[in-house]
């Protein structure tokens, strides 16, 4: 048998780096020794540890690609922190599941504590959709989305199912499901990581109140630092497969305290109004697992896993991880085909590590055992740089994904942004994501390519541009002049609908009145989501990208909602348009033409005006079709007393009506829906008319009657709660 050393690779300069590796701060060459393991490349550094890729060796030509944490010097000499990372690191070291990266090992190794884990060749979810935005892909593929949040379901039901050696339940909750903590292979893979946060309930109690995790991504419950059990993950991973199926944010305010309000205050929009075209089933999941109090949730991953697998079966969609592989080797086409250039030219370093020296048995590990006394002399191996030659992607900024045991913010690049502002103190957003600095700040350790800078100030008009950094231009300075507002400062569309009195959503928030109507103040240069509801139809989604001082004009005609088997519809038409029509019994005066949405059977019609002789008459209605009606009332030929003639000619103009409720509900006048709350000036007969007022998120329904006087505005608000 050969020895290893006896095949001496190409010569290394003493003090240089061999190819892809590179020094860290504290002066070390890398790649380097670390007990038992070869840290090729520190992949990132943040606030409480290091992270490298390394290679773990072993008897027989045993050689694996791992992630290696480090914790930073200082933090080493803390005996409260160390404890901690104990703790936490075997919670993470007892799960071991295809859906979860796995952590391997945790010891010290020259006096530093680590912990040895998984190496996942992919993207998260993040940066997933970043790609999607360069490659002007617009939509998250539904069947991709489903397979990712099958594959979390998978891997939380088996964390929260853990039990101790005795049998006990552990209670294990993730505390941080979020995109960051997401990660999609190339080959299709879903991957659950950063369990470092994961809380057991034999764990140490911290200090109450103290929040950790991903704010946007938090429960009701987490963002008051109240208990947590499974259902806290179950409504983070809601947040996201809301998020996969419409396009838009759930939670974002001006901050994250106004953030944590919007959570808690649990006033969601609903999927299907900035999505309209999204299947009502997927919706109820959706809905089920974000419901504000846990009670209403989901009790176990398993089950909204089972949701969702009977949905994926019943509508016969295409969900497997060889298409989810597929997908994401065309998405990150380029970055592969760099990696595949890359290994062709990893054999010199391959040639470096393969002779580094055998392994010390002077290591202490405590997830795994050590190889002590034994010093291993193997024959090289045939094809190490098959294995190793990944370094230079990550050399060459090729972006493997690593996951991380501690939250310490997003992955770090050679990249440095200098950000200034007239006024300063400006909040500085970046790709959507506010980064706690304000302006005049600099920004390192990004990683490269583009980012979308906003820069915003109260009583401002935020000030937004991109800016690209580049390997060869990896710094730049960007200043931002924000403005006062004006009416040239903001955008304006004006939307008509045929029906008129839709309601219309901006980014999921209705806009005061119906249709037709004025959206005042929108922001310009940013995508906004337009959705115009009006019950019985069809709901119209628009995207637009507006400028400042641009006046947009929006004509939709709305279709009508399909019809049931068991549902019909009647239009009637009366002549005079002013005749009163009772159906069924309830009385209806708002004016021809009458539409009635009603069950498929006979119904009772009557048809009466002062003047005109009264129709009555019985219709049957088909199921699933609509029925055109037109009444012509013959004038009554009937002698009348003078008193009644004088009535009958003195009619006069209609009144108007403005109709409001707290905290809102969907308006019928007369068994007319006429939109949601507020309705404004609604021109209706002089005369009584009922107003029906529904709220389904509040069971709540209030029948009230209003009279109008000729000519004259009648005004009414009524309290729900």
């Amino acid at each position: 048998m050969a020895h290893a050393a006896s095949q001496k690779p190409p010569p290394v300069p003493p003090g240089a780096a061999a190819p892809g590796g590179g020094t860290t701060e504290e002066g070390e060459t890398l790649p380097k020794r670390f007990g038992k393991y070869t840290l090729l490349r520190r992949l990132a550094l943040g606030g409480m540890a290091e992270l490298f890729l390394a290679l773990q060796k072993s008897v027989a030509g045993f050689e694996k690609l791992i992630v290696v944490k480090r914790v930073l010097p200082d933090l080493a000499k803390d005996k409260a922190f160390v404890e901690m990372l104990l703790q936490e690191a075997r919670i993470a070291a007892t799960l071991t599941h295809p859906n979860i990266a796995q952590v391997y090992d945790v010891g010290l190794a020259e006096g530093r504590y680590f912990i040895a884990m998984e190496h996942v060749h992919g993207e998260d979810l993040r940066s997933i959709v970043r790609q999607m935005k360069k490659k002007k892909e617009r939509a998250f593929p539904l069947e991709h989305t489903l397979a990712i949040v099958l594959g979390c379901c998978k891997g939380l039901a088996y964390a929260h199912d853990q039990r101790d050696l005795d049998g006990n339940p552990l209670d294990i909750v993730h505390r941080d499901v979020s995109p960051q903590n997401v990660l999609v292979t190339f080959t299709g893979d879903v991957k659950l990581v950063d369990f470092g946060i994961a809380k057991a309930a034999t764990s140490a109690e911290e200090k109450p109140g103290k929040l950790k995790g991903k704010v946007p991504y938090m429960s009701p419950e987490q963002a008051q630092g109240h208990p947590l059990d499974a259902r806290s993950d179950i409504f983070s991973l809601g947040v996201m497969l809301f998020e996969l199926c419409t396009g838009r944010r759930l939670f974002r305010g001006k901050d994250e305290s106004d953030t944590l309000r919007i959570i808690v205050e649990g006033n969601y929009p609903k999927p299907r109004s900035l999505n309209p075209a999204l299947h009502e089933r997927l919706e109820q999941i959706i809905v089920r697992a974000l419901a504000p109090s846990k009670e209403e949730r989901y009790t176990t991953a398993r089950e909204m896993q089972a949701d969702l697998e009977a949905f994926i079966r019943d509508e016969q969609l295409a969900v497997s991880p060889l298409s989810l592989g597929e997908w994401m080797q065309s998405l990150f086409d380029e970055k592969l085909a760099q990696q595949k250039q890359m290994l062709q030219e990893g054999r010199q370093l391959a040639e470096v590590l393969a002779a580094q020296a055998p392994q010390s048995a002077d290591d202490l590990t405590l997830g795994g055992h050590s190889l002590s006394g034994v010093s291993v002399i193997r024959e090289k191996s045939k094809t190490p740089w098959m294995l190793l030659a990944l370094v230079l992607l990550l050399a060459a900024g090729a972006g493997v994904a690593a996951w991380q045991l501690w939250p310490e913010g997003p992955p770090t690049g050679p990249g440095v942004l200098t950000l200034t502002s007239e006024p300063p103190g400006a909040a500085i957003w970046l790709d959507g994501e506010r980064t706690g600095e304000r302006t005049p700040a600099t920004l390192s350790e990004l990683p490269l390519g583009t980012y979308e800078v906003k820069l915003t100030s109260e009583g401002f008009v935020p000030f937004v541009q991109s800016v690209e950094l580049t390997q060869g231009a990896p710094a730049a300075e960007l200043g931002g002049e924000l403005q006062r507002p004006t009416a040239d400062a903001y955008a304006v569309v004006r939307v008509s609908t045929t029906p008129e009195g839709a309601t219309v959503l901006l980014d999921g928030r209705a806009v005061e009145g119906t249709t037709p109507l004025t959206v005042p103040e929108i922001e310009p240069g940013t995508e906004h989501t337009l959705a115009v509801t009006l019950d019985g139809y069809q709901t119209v989604t628009e995207t637009m990208l507006l400028e400042a001082g641009q006046v947009e004009e929006r004509t939709l005609a709305l279709e009508r909602t399909p019809l049931a088997e068991s549902e019909a519809l009647l239009i009637l038409t009366t002549d005079p348009e002013t005749a009163q029509v009772t159906f069924d019994g309830e009385e209806h005066t708002s004016g021809s033409p009458y539409e009635f949405r009603v069950e498929a059977r006979s119904h009772r019609l009557r048809v009466a005006r002062a003047g005109y002789e009264t129709v009555e008459r019985e219709i049957d209605l088909p199921g699933g079709e609509i029925s055109e009606l037109t009444i012509d009332l013959d004038r009554d030929r009937r002698p009348r007393d003078r008193d009644t003639t004088r009535m009958a000619a003195t009619d006069g103009p209609p009144g108007t009506l403005t109709f409001d409720a707290r905290p809102w509900c969907n308006v019928s006048i007369d068994g007319r829906s006429v939109g949601q709350t507020p309705i404004v000036n609604r021109s209706l007969p002089a005369g009584r008319h009922r107003i029906s007022c529904v709220n389904p998120e509040l069971n709540a329904r209030r029948n009230i009657t209003v009279t109008i006087e000729s000519g004259q505005p009648t005004r009414r608000r009524i309290d729900l709660q």
